[in-house]
């Protein structure tokens, strides 16, 4: 392969290799005299005893980052020489981490640990106690009869070995709830979002070196949205209710959730088939996303159902209302359920404005901070 270098070096490659590009060492002069010269030399030998023994590890610690920890610039070890690794933490430890030997960052679970005190919200079983508190009164206290719970899909037979009445189907839970955010709740939602900005939708993309992962614009999802993440959103006095009411009603905390996403459709917009369960947050301090809230912000002229196709159910917008569903299952609530695949029908005539709230499986920060930005 022929080599180029723009400066006098030792070791320069422009092509990359195991442990992604070849470094360079800059001369004399540039490196800032013979001492600081010899100090990068080292740093790059230092830098290849490093990933042999990442390579060679038989441990968990770099299992799954070997193939990606890699040098991105051929200046790598000369910045990390030179303290870049310290001054730069963000950078270099993601872009240059074989040469600040943090190969093992480059694993969001170890750069993320669970922390005591991050304990699960909920046990097997804890999924149908709580629906069936809101749909049947289970539990006798009322709560849930002023939202008209009405369960459009549940399992067939009930915690205490009946079966439900006139359910011939066995399925997830899919509940309707009426008039769960007033007019004036909904009005101020649909006005924050015209403030903010609505900016293309888009899903979970490809991960990047860090772990975390990309956003992906694509055909599948054709709305606009914003997220009610800055502090004049959720500490407003007609939202910061909406959130504690949600936080109440699913037996959780605000910590639980995910910022509330604010959602436009405008005629011919659409989000095709699709599940809000998301793998790789699994054994992440936030969890996995076990439940899924829907309002709805306005009522829609025409289309704009929230469709489950394996379930053949169809929940039309009406202004005030709400649906909810889990991502997981009863038994076993760290794993998909994949009956509630669904998707946003498109809009047929007018707008439409929801909110999608989005409850997690741990207690943590995840309402204020993540490790994994979520999309």
């Amino acid at each position: 392969m022929k080599k180029s270098c723009r400066h006098s070096c030792l070791t320069c490659n422009d092509g990359t290799n195991q442990f992604g590009i070849g470094q360079r060492t800059p001369d004399v002069k540039e490196a800032g005299g013979a001492e600081q010269h010899e100090k990068i030399k080292t740093a790059i030998d230092e830098s290849i005893k490093y990933m042999k023994m990442v390579w060679e590890d038989k441990d968990e610690k770099f299992r799954r980052v070997r193939h990606k920890c890699k040098n991105q610039h051929q200046d790598c070890t000369f910045w990390a020489a030179i303290g870049e690794c310290e001054a730069n933490p963000k950078y270099m430890q993601t872009n240059c981490a074989p040469a600040c030997q943090t190969c093992d960052l480059l694993d969001i679970r170890h750069r993320c640990p669970i922390q005591p005190g991050n304990d699960c919200i909920w046990k097997p079983g804890d999924l149908n106690t709580l629906m069936e508190n809101i749909v049947d009164n289970a539990d006798g206290s009322g709560d849930y009869l002023k939202y008209n719970p009405i369960a459009l899909s549940r399992p067939k037979v009930k915690i205490d070995g009946s079966f439900a009445p006139g359910v011939e189907k066995d399925g997830p839970w899919v509940i309707s709830l009426s008039n769960f955010v007033s007019a004036e709740e909904a009005d101020r939602l649909v006005e924050i979002g015209t403030q903010q900005g609505y900016e293309r939708s888009a899903d979970v993309g490809k991960e990047k070196p860090d772990g975390s992962h990309d956003s992906l614009v694509s055909d599948s999802r054709t709305s606009h949205n914003t997220w009610c993440q800055e502090e004049k959103c959720f500490r407003d006095p007609l939202v910061a209710p909406v959130a504690d009411r949600i936080a109440n009603v699913t037996k959780t905390k605000v910590e639980n959730s995910e910022y509330l996403q604010l959602l436009q459709y405008e005629p011919g917009q659409y989000y095709k088939q699709h599940h809000d369960y998301i793998g790789h947050h699994k054994d992440m301090p936030c969890g996995v996303r076990i439940l899924t809230l829907f309002i709805y912000l306005n009522d829609v002229e025409a289309g704009g159902g929230t469709h489950f196709p394996l379930l053949d159910i169809t929940v039309q917008p009406k202004k005030g209302n709400a649906v909810l569903w889990p991502s997981v299952l009863d038994a076993q609530p760290e794993d998909k359920d994949a009956r509630t695949d669904h998707e946003a029908l498109p809009v047929e005539s007018g707008l439409k404005y929801g909110v999608s709230l989005f409850l997690l499986f741990t207690i943590s920060n995840s309402f204020m901070i993540s490790c994994d930005p979520l999309f």
